[in-house]
């Protein structure tokens, strides 16, 4: 246990007084007899009071040991980090022609939070509509009174040739995922759309798009986050122009991809798109028959038949990486947003030819990443350089030393430690970018003006900024010396490895295991286990509990761990940090209730006690420590989860289903396969389950279960095959 920090001297103010009052009587008798009013306590008062702040500095000792200790062991304190996200700049409903460029750099407020753009922007008067040709199953077709021979007859279809039914989804941006999961084609169709103002005015702005950079923010569905974000590897993503042929066939133009800022949908960003300079080729596909409004290679149909009229121009997305790719939002005049404020051009100080000159910038809680300084010489701009230590620099170095938090710029002395500025040379700074925090993590809608911005310009903030972080107090940090200590800052045993990850304190992890002897190899199947020196440490972060919420660590995360491991491992160790590889598993249970009218609190609950059970982190498995790696996945443990859940009264049945290759496929096409009730899911050592969805039925013994809806086809499926004609399926409406 810690040993107790002593107390130098606990008197207070009353024990102080008490204690005077008493010497006093001891050596001037006289004053025993002196009213309570007198001016004498009131002596007694002050005195006392200032003694107990001698006592109160005097017991500060211990905690500024603690921080000179702090100092001595080079505990990094964590910065702040700033928020990012994008925000939306629209030009005027009735702009024809391209509106004013918005500049890099330029400032919005939010609240009393300032944020810079990162990037330029070339507004535009377009609005966007995202859909997906929604597959329909048999199952579907049946509730709507449809059946594929329908389908065929009413198409014209030949013989042989196989309908693909489908519905247009228009999904609603912003409030709601948008997943490629149902898709029949595996691909969204964004509808670029003219306000109702230029409606007689088309082929003109149609003419003015041409050739122009559309900038379209984009955001995924899961928030990846890390310091090293921008070392993830870039999706693979598709877009293209949904042109018309000469011959009327529908064809797709891959667009040029300027800049990606979001690394294919995998962080929030902006990806800049060069349109056509051939306006010709922008089509609406507005179809007077809406029976063929997305048959074949069509764009879905719109629900608006007038906004459909007002379409720009059509761009299909799709991601070959991940066919089922799911994002949060997307929208069109999209720029890069950060949570700080930007100086640029402004005199911070004046040099005194003096050594060891400070000066003190405008900011507090400074970007050092960002910073550009620069010194006079001679009439002209000369950019100094960044250094951790100015001790060792040589007398003409020119650099200087920043203290990011304070805002303080050290310089050298002209001798050993770095040049020192002339006297009167101005210093400048270039530009710098300040603050970060939480508080730059901005909720949707706050984002509402552009400092010194056009009128012209609709600003929209539809996706909140994230990633916003407090800098560490020192208290925050003094807390990790014990831990510091037990493990010398050196990984040696399993122990050390899992302490080192969960308290790294650039990018802390949930959970971390380690397997030793396990070198990973290109592929799966070229891994090796034992290998003498090799140390794979699995790291998982921090998650809120949830279907669709599974802690996936990113490649961010990964490199921040392998970077702080790597200097404190033994030499001759060599170390992986390596995610588990999740398997897609889905749970269906029948079960009875003993009470019809909670019947649906009882089936929420089975739900939470099956994803509770296969969680990976605290509170899961049967220890509550989290589903252990490599551990099969039985049937009879999860009916036994299930029937302990208060208001069942039997467990009928119990379906596990793993997603797994298609029988005979020769691509990587997965369905859904359900493992017999004798069968287990066999996992590796480094696997994990990841639960997709859990489906609980009432019904009575017999009842099969079935596969939860929403995440894909079971195999044997009719909707299993993507093969045939897309045919759009129009209900019968009354």
């Amino acid at each position: 246990m810690p040993l107790p920090v002593p107390n130098l001297d606990d008197r207070r103010f009353d024990d102080l007084v008490a204690e005077a009052k008493a010497r006093l009587a001891a050596h001037l008798p006289e004053l025993t007899q002196i009213a309570p009013g007198d001016p004498v306590h009131s002596f007694i008062d002050l005195f006392a009071w200032l003694t107990e702040t001698i006592l109160y500095r005097a017991n500060l000792i211990p905690e500024r040991q603690r921080r000179v200790f702090l100092n001595l062991l080079q505990i990094p304190v964590r910065p702040a980090r700033p928020a990012r996200g994008v925000i939306c700049v629209d030009a005027g409903p009735t702009s024809v022609l391209l509106a004013p460029l918005l500049k890099d750099g330029s400032q919005l407020r939010g609240g009393k939070q300032t944020l810079t753009t990162q990037g330029e922007l070339q507004p535009t008067c377009l609005s966007l509509q995202v859909l997906i040709k929604q597959a329909l199953s048999t199952d579907d077709l049946d509730a709507l009174g449809m059946t594929l021979q329908d389908l065929h007859e009413q198409f014209g279809l030949r013989k042989g040739e196989k309908p693909n039914p489908f519905q247009p989804r228009r999904f609603e941006i912003g409030r709601e995922n948008m997943s490629l999961e149902k898709s029949l084609d595996q691909s969204f169709y964004l509808a670029c759309i003219a306000p109702k103002q230029l409606d007689s005015h088309m082929d003109l702005l149609r003419d003015n798009l041409a050739g122009v950079r559309l900038s379209v923010a984009i955001a995924p569905a899961d928030n990846l986050d890390g310091d090293a974000i921008s070392d993830l590897e870039a999706r693979n993503l598709k877009w293209d122009l949904v042109a018309q042929g000469p011959d009327g066939s529908t064809r797709f133009l891959p667009l040029d991809i300027l800049s990606d800022t979001s690394l294919g949908g995998r962080q929030t960003g902006v990806v800049r798109l060069r349109l056509p300079k051939n306006s010709a080729l922008f089509e609406d596909f507005a179809n007077a028959d809406p029976m063929f409004d997305g048959s074949k290679n069509l764009p879905p149909a719109l629900d608006d038949a007038v906004a459909a009229a007002r379409v720009a121009l059509w761009i299909r997305l799709r991601c070959p990486d991940d066919p089922g790719l799911q994002l949060g939002y997307l929208g069109l005049n999209g720029v890069d947003v950060v949570a700080q404020g930007l100086r640029r051009d402004q005199i911070v100080g004046m040099g005194t030819g003096l050594p060891d000159q400070v000066i003190a910038l405008p900011d507090q809680h400074i970007d050092a990443s960002t910073v550009v300084l620069q010194v006079e010489d001679q009439g002209s701009w000369v950019d100094w350089s960044p250094v951790d230590f100015l001790a060792g620099q040589s007398a003409d170095a020119l650099v200087y030393r920043l203290n990011p938090e304070s805002g303080f710029v050290y310089f050298g002395d002209g001798l050993a430690n770095g040049k020192r500025p002339p006297q009167g040379a101005r210093i400048r700074v270039a530009q710098y970018r300040y603050g970060g925090g939480q508080g730059g993590n901005l909720a949707c809608g706050t984002i509402k003006e552009i400092v010194d911005g056009s009128p012209r310009f609709k600003l929209r903030h539809e996706w909140p900024l994230s990633g916003g972080r407090d800098a560490e107090t020192v208290e925050q940090a003094e807390q990790r010396i014990p831990q510091f200590l037990t493990h010398r800052n050196r990984a040696v045993t399993e122990t050390d490895f899992e302490a080192l990850c969960q308290s790294n304190p650039i990018n802390p992890v949930a959970r971390a295991e380690v397997i030793k002897g396990f070198l990973p190899g290109n592929t799966l199947d070229a891994a090796r286990a034992d290998v003498p020196g090799v140390v794979s440490v699995f790291v998982l972060p921090p998650a809120e509990l949830g279907i669709g919420n599974w802690p996936k660590p990113n490649k961010g995360l990964l490199k921040d761990v392998f970077s702080y491991l790597l200097n404190r491992v033994l030499v001759g160790t060599e170390i992986y940090v390596l995610s588990p590889q999740f398997i897609p598993v889905a749970v269906s249970i029948v079960v009875q209730v003993r009470d019809p009218q909670t019947e649906q609190d009882t089936i929420l609950a089975v739900q939470n006690a099956i994803t509770e059970y296969l969680w990976p982190l605290q509170s899961g498995g049967a220890s509550g420590h989290g589903w252990p790696m490599g551990e099969s996945v039985r049937v009879n443990e999860l009916l036994t989860q299930a029937a302990r859940v208060d208001g069942v009264q039997a467990v009928n049945a119990v379906a596990l289903f793993e997603h797994s290759l298609k029988s005979g496929a020769k691509s990587s096409e997965k369905v859904w396969r359900r493992l017999p009730q004798t069968e287990e899911l066999d996992l590796k050592t480094y696997q994990l389950p990841e639960l997709m969805g859990v489906r609980v039925e009432i019904g009575k013994p017999g009842d099969t279960p079935k596969l939860p809806q929403g995440i894909g086809p079971l195999e044997g499926s009719p909707s299993d095959s993507r093969d045939g004609i897309a045919v759009p399926v129009i209900p019968d409406l009354c």
